[in-house]
This record gives structure tokens, sequence and C-alpha cells, in this order.
């Protein structure tokens, strides 16, 4: 959001430090703790900011992205730090720009995503004056950023609170201790808001322009030889070798003795859950211990060997309870957000459950949950196996794979009868609910779902087989894919990533925008063979993004990308079912069917669309030159579309 130049404030306080060093300042020091992008959106009191970001780029030092439209920029960044695992910065101008961040920090917030937030500001002498384009920014996104900075003042001559408070940002984007660089912070990553005082100019002096590209090479210096110094194949999270050397002496006791000890105690029968960003360990654990493994899709865990297809209806089928209600333990990895019957399990007080957290999640308070936080692999396993030996016996895990494999197949048979079935009489033609949406509080496979499913399987199966990494949106089809994306050792996308922090569905294209531009770096001193003069180097991640109807329309602007910008490799699968599908599969899906309330039901939750609504003209209108490639697909023609 530009603001009117003319506008700003002509006259200069003469305490106040030169705009661009308090610029040079603030980049340095996040350019040196790791952060490699920034997205800057226009504005003018954001100059100094802006032209510090150009030079810094021009060496080789950072990737810089631009976007208009200030929410965009803040999705895009989400999705280049959720891919890297890095700092990402975001440059604004003052006054409203700065709120159309908040939904994106606030997903970065209880997400454990680091954003570097830099904020341009007014003068503190221009602050309740009623001066243009200025507000309260100070501590601007409390409580939604884990810490924040106001220098009024920056850099100081002498350090002093502005310093730790900018020192206290820097811990919170990096993982370490403020007073410690070398030790690891007990506190959760997450996003830091900078807030910067400029005063004029705001545009580099003769002195200013003749130092910049020589401070700019001296980070350039910093990060050289440049991909040494980033992620460039941004897999999953591997081991830490603390798991790695657990794995190994664990393997190694199965292996010299793989019976139970007599006199040991029988093991308790227990689950793994893999929620939201659990990592491979929870994979790995559950299957050395020979445990089923209930894992979400975005858990970067589906593809476990013991994970259990369909582990959402074994948990709340008639049929299965007697399987669910003998869990005994519960181990939870990541963050469980998808479904009634795993939320369920977890609050039963029953049943023993234990956290796994090598570090504090961002989305974790502690002693809210009737919980045994664990932080080693060994007392995990201790309590797991409650001494009675180096693994569970094959009985326990061969129940759950017999009841989630009968279901699996029983989905699958349900989307090749619809398949063949006659159109007229079977194709559900709108999002209307079906007449069982839920089952004891499960998400199953009701009929109106069908279509959503078959092509949530095609899309998770064509990424597994070309190593895209899949992005899935919030509400129903994320649902859809929990049911029936394979597992038990199946092959997987490269990644599984989700905006399930709040699971919102805005930003959800600038999300998968952002993952996908995470594949460039900057070059350091190293410059291409190609072009000596390049700073930008790598390629952009091959995505996939599927999402349902309201979630393409919420984000479309995303797809307005600036002819100047670095491109992704974007696919974006829409399912279109013509509104708010996820509330059929809730209790207002039941609801509906009762007179009193359905016209309620349709007008408020479902919000059917206009029937001149015509996404592929809109994804047309922004042009087929942006990198990003839409396809919409509708219940009716699923199956025509899937060759």
């Amino acid at each position: 959001m530009t603001e009117n130049p003319d506008c700003a404030d002509t006259v200069q306080t003469p305490l106040a430090p030169d705009s661009m060093l308090s610029a040079v300042a603030v980049l340095d020091s996040l350019i040196r703790a790791g952060m490699r992008h920034v997205v800057v959106s226009p504005g003018s009191r954001s100059a100094p900011l802006a032209y510090a970001v150009a030079a810094a780029e021009e060496a080789g030092a950072l990737v810089a992205h631009v976007r208009v439209d200030e929410r965009v920029a803040a999705f895009t960044a989400l999705g280049i730090a959720k891919a890297s695992r890095l700092p990402v910065g975001l440059v604004c101008t003052s006054g409203t720009a700065l709120g159309e961040y908040l939904p994106a920090v606030m997903e970065a917030y209880h997400a454990g995503v680091p954003l570097a937030i830099m904020s341009a500001d007014r003068p503190v002498r221009l602050r309740g004056t009623g001066a243009n384009q200025t507000t309260v920014q100070t501590d601007f996104f409390s409580p939604f950023v884990r810490a924040s900075a106001d220098l009024t003042s920056y850099p100081e001559h002498n350090p002093g609170q502005q310093t730790a408070d900018f020192m206290a940002c820097l811990a919170a984007l990096t993982g370490s201790d403020a007073q410690d660089w070398s030790r690891a912070s007990d506190e959760p990553v997450g996003p830091a808001h900078i807030n910067v005082c400029f005063d004029t100019p705001l545009t580099p002096s003769a002195r200013t322009a003749e130092i910049l590209p020589t401070w700019a090479a001296s980070l350039a210096e910093h990060i050289a030889p440049g991909a040494a110094s980033y992620p460039t194949d941004l897999e999953p999270a591997r081991l830490s070798p603390v798991e790695k050397l657990w794995l190994i002496q664990h393997e190694q006791a199965a292996q010299a003795s793989p019976l139970k000890p007599e006199g040991a105690p029988d093991c308790p029968k227990t689950v793994v859950i893999a929620g939201d960003g659990a990592e491979p360990f929870a994979a790995e654990f559950a299957r050395a211990l020979n445990l089923p493994l209930l894992a979400e899709p975005s858990s970067q865990a589906r593809h476990g060997a013991t994970s259990i297809p369909q582990y959402t209806t074994v948990l709340g089928e008639h049929a299965a309870s007697e399987l669910g209600q003998s869990i005994e333990r519960t181990i939870l990895c990541g963050h469980p957000t998808l479904s009634r019957p795993i939320s369920a399990l977890l609050a039963r007080t029953d049943v023993q459950h234990a956290y796994y957290a090598p570090r504090r999640a961002s989305w974790y308070e502690p002693g809210t949950r009737a919980v045994r936080e664990i932080d080693s692999p060994a007392e995990l396993e201790a309590f797991a196996l409650m001494g009675s030996g180096v693994r569970a016996d094959d009985t326990w895990l061969d129940a759950w794979v017999t009841a989630g494999q009968r279901a699996q197949e029983a989905s699958l048979t349900s989307i090749e009868a619809y398949r063949y079935a006659e159109s007229e009489t079977v194709q559900p033609q709108t999002s209307a609910p079906s007449e069982e949406c839920h089952q004891d509080g499960a998400h199953i496979s009701q009929p109106a779902r069908i279509p959503a499913q078959a092509l949530a399987l095609q899309t998770w199966n064509t990424c597994a087989r070309q190593r895209r990494t899949l992005v899935v949106g919030s509400s129903s089809i994320v649902r859809d894919l929990d049911i029936i994306a394979p597992a038990l050792g199946a092959e997987a996308p490269a990644r599984v990533l989700a905006n399930r922090g709040l699971s919102g569905i805005d930003g959800l294209i600038a999300t998968a925008v952002g993952v996908s531009l995470a594949g460039y770096y900057p070059t350091g001193n190293a410059r291409t063979a190609v072009d000596a003069s390049a700073h930008v180097a790598g390629a952009p991640i091959p995505v996939t993004l599927i999402c349902g109807d309201l979630t393409f329309q919420y984000d479309i602007s995303a797809l307005n990308l600036p002819m100047t910008e670095l491109l992704p490799d974007l696919d974006v699968v829409v399912y279109d079912d013509a509104g708010g599908g996820i509330f059929t599969a809730l209790e207002h899906g039941t609801l509906a069917q009762n007179p009193q309330f359905a016209r309620a039901i349709e007008r408020f939750f479902t919000v059917q669309a206009a029937p001149n609504t015509d996404l592929e003209r809109m994804a047309a209108g922004f042009g087929k030159e942006s990198g990003i490639r839409v396809r919409i697909h509708r219940p009716n023609d699923i199956f025509d579309t899937q060759a």
C-alpha cells in the first residue's frame, strides 16, 4: 500500500539518526543471522529499507521479492520461511499497511514460523499529532509475536533498551539465546516485529550512496559461497543427532535380544499420533517400536511403514470402536488439528498421554493438557513400552493395519462405483450434505465427498510420482486427503505443507507461491558461469496447491505477480463445489435437514457462489506468464478430467 510522498514531513529533527544508517544496521544484523529472502511492499516511509535491500540483493547477499498487496506479501514470506526454515523479512510503510500483515503473523506465531517484520514509522515527534499515515505501531502485533522492538533512535551510541529489544527479536527468529548466541533458547521460534522510525531525508545521501556497495559486499562475503549456506534440497527436517543415536542403539538392542525379557510386563496398547509438522522421527519411532501411527497428511510422517490409512474412520466407526476403546497410551508428535476422533482420544482421562517436545512448540502452552511432556527418545520409549521389551508384538499393530486396509478398500471401491455409475442418479450437483454427514464425530467418506476424495487422491499420487511438494488448503479438502491418502509405507510427495497453525483459508495461494520461491538463494561472492552479474541462483521448487473454491477466491490477488519478479513453479488444483462444503460435514449438515434452519445454514455457512461465477475466467485474467497454472474441477466432471 503505497503512500503519498507529498505528505511526508519536511522538517528533520537534529537528534534523529540518519535513516539510511538505521536501515543498514537492522538489515545487516538480520542477514548475518540467516535471513536470505525479504518481501517488500512499495512505500515512501520505508524507502531507506528498500534502498538497503536493493544494495544487498545486487551484491548477492539477499533475494528480494516485491508485492503491492501487503497481505499477499506476508503470506508469500510465510511460505518461503516454512519451506526454508530460515528467517524471512517483510518490509512495509507506516499506517494501514502494517495491519494487512496480521493474518499471516498470527499463523506464523501459532506455527512457529520466523518472520522478521520491518515496519517503517514516522519519527516520535509526529506520534499523536494526527500526521498523515501515523498510527500506534508500537507493540502492534502483541500477543502474536515472540519479540518486538521500537527503534526510535537506532543504532544507539550506548546500547540500551532498544538494543536489548532488537537482540531479543534476533533470538526469536533464530532460536538462539539472546544472552549466549552459542546456546539454543528454550522458547519457540516465531515472528518478531521491528518497528523503525525514519525521519527525512528518506533517500541516500551522496556519502551513503558511496558506502552502500561496500557494506553490501561485506555481507556477500559473509554468506559465500552461495548455495553452501542455504538448504538447497529443502527436504523435511532430518533426525537430530540424539534421535539418530537412539534409533541405532534401539536397533542394536532389538537384534541382540528380539524377545521380551522374561517376567517383563505386557506392552501397553500404545498409538503414536503425528499432527502437523511432526517430522520423520514420528514415523521412525513408530516403526522401531512396532506401534500404529495415526499421521495427518502434513505431519511429514504419512510415509511411515506403520502409518494407518483411514485412521479417523477406524477410530470413529462403530464396528471398530472396541479397537479404539482399547487404547491405553498415546504419544503425540506435532500439532493435531484435523479430526474430532483424535481430539476425543487426546481428551480421554482413562488413557495416559505423552507429548514429545525436544523443543517447546509454538502452539503448546505447558500445563494446558493432561499430558506428560517428554524431550528425549529414550524416555519416550520407556513410556511407550513400560519396560516390556524392545518392541511391541505384532498383534496390536496387525489389528490396526487390518481395520485401516479394510476402510481404505471400501473408499476406493466407492470411488470406482461412483466413477461408473449413471451420473444423473449418483453425482451430486452442489455441495449439499449427504444423509449421514458425520458419525461419532468423524469426518467420513460421505457420498457428497467422493469426487473430492478422488481428486485429492489423484493429486497426492501425482505429487508423489513427480516428487512435487504438496500444499494443502484448509477446510474440507485437507480432511478428504486425510481420509484417502495412502499410508503403510506408500510413496508420498516430496513434502506436504499446510497452514495449520490457525487453519485459516486466507493466503493459501500466496503461501504456495512462497514455498516455490524458497528454491532460489543468493549467490554471495560466487557468480554464475552464465551471467557474471547474477545475484540469484537456484530454481523454483515444484509445488502443487490443492484447495477449495472459496479458498481460491479469497486469495486470487496472489496471482498478480509483478513482471520484474522471480516466478514460481506452481500448479493450483481447485475443487469447486460451489460454496463452503466443510460445514456439511459438521453438525450443520444434519441441522440443514430441518426446515427451520436450512435457509440460515445455506446463507451463513455454505455461502453458495453466484451462478455467474467463473473461476476459469477469473484466473485467466491474470495471464499465463506467471508460472502459475490453475485447473478448476467440479464434482460432475472430476472423472472426466482425470485421464
